[in-house]
């Protein structure tokens, strides 16, 4: 394999990008090569961040003669800008960059938030990439639809899971599962309020969020909705922690308003769990609403409710659901293949030069 150099946040960092990176590295490692890491990120104080993203361009640009090409994990705004500076510098050495494109808010940065000069800068910064991966078609569509990269440069690759070699034994389970960072665009209040009309059906059932970000907000709803004795906010979750919420689970959902290709529904459905999400991202490329899991409308808790309540009712759907999305996870999202394919991209880049524009 190409000698790789990769750029992102910190593999202990919280959220899908992070969780990316580590698989891709696990999986590199297993077949007996290696991905030279440097973490250009760590959520701390101004300064720290600061401190942090000038050690790694240093190490960076000492390490940058040595690689074959450079693999950049990117999401939007401040990500981009910081980014930037080690593109320029790759595209200075004439190495080829690969960008992988994570950010689910990057369609409503660019065409809301950026200002013309900004646009120029970004297409500019993407025409010099060899190759762009973004994590589904739609988002493909996204970049070519808004002339942002040659659409020869882009490549979609969905994000993957390591299969669990078990699934959940969901007919012996009742409760309802929220994984990711607790905000306005995975949208738990939707979930919240949808909790409140399953309750009155299903008394037994906990709701379950595992995440940080504003928790203080979402207890005080629960609260205000009269349910906060059936809610757990449990912090951010990982290893084993995360396995022992999701295999108590029944039901996985994700009410978010924007995605890439949630890493959370790929792994509750990698487990068996009958999942519900929004058609946003790479979502649809996922879910056959009513085969595999349940497509819902954004933003709509009744509805939600419903598909909820229809699955505590009847265990065997729940199971048929669930298993039919697990297979979906082994044949499509596994690790294995994802690894396989990311290795012919870094040989064809590798081979074809800085591929600069």
């Amino acid at each position: 394999m190409p000698r790789v150099l990769m750029l992102g946040p910190s593999i202990d960092a919280q959220g899908g990008m992070a969780t990316v990176e580590c698989n891709i590295i696990e999986a590199v490692k297993r077949s007996g090569d290696a991905i030279d890491f440097i973490s250009t990120y760590e959520d701390a104080g101004k300064l720290r961040k600061l401190s942090i993203a000038g050690a790694a361009y240093a190490r960076y640009l000492t390490k940058l003669g040595g690689c074959d090409l450079v693999h950049i994990h990117m999401a939007s705004r401040g990500s981009f800008d910081r980014k930037r500076m080690f593109m320029k510098a790759a595209f200075l050495r004439g190495k080829p960059v690969v960008v992988h494109m994570h950010g689910s808010e990057f369609g409503v940065w660019y065409e809301k938030e950026c200002g013309e000069a900004k646009r120029v800068q970004i297409r500019k910064a993407f025409d010099g990439c060899a190759k762009l991966i973004v994590l589904s078609e739609e988002w493909r569509a996204f970049f070519i639809d808004n002339r942002i990269c040659d659409p020869g440069k882009i490549v979609v690759l969905h994000n993957a899971v390591e299969i669990p070699a078990r699934p959940v034994n969901v007919c012996a389970r009742q409760d309802v599962l929220f994984l990711g960072r607790l905000g306005a665009r995975k949208s738990p209040d939707t979930l919240l309020r949808a909790a409140k009309t399953v309750l009155k059906h299903h008394p037994q059932t906990r709701f379950r969020f595992g995440g940080d970000g504003d928790v203080a907000k979402y207890e005080a709803l629960a609260r205000e909705l009269g349910i906060a004795d059936s809610c757990d906010f449990l912090g951010w979750t990982t290893g084993k922690q995360k396995e022992e919420v999701i295999r108590a689970s029944r039901v996985y959902c994700l009410p978010s308003r924007n995605e890439g290709m949630p890493m959370s529904v790929l792994e509750a459905m990698s487990y068996g769990l009958a999942t519900i999400a929004t058609p946003v991202g790479g979502v649809p490329q996922v879910i056959q609403d009513g085969v595999n899991g349940y497509i819902m409308p954004i933003g709509d808790p009744e509805f939600l409710a419903r598909r909820i309540n229809e699955l505590l009712d009847n265990s065997d759907l729940s199971a048929r659901i669930g298993k039919a999305g697990r297979k979906t996870i082994e044949e499509s999202f596994g690790m294995d293949s994802y690894a396989e394919k990311l290795t012919k991209i870094y040989e064809m880049m590798a081979r074809g030069g800085s591929g600069v524009g």
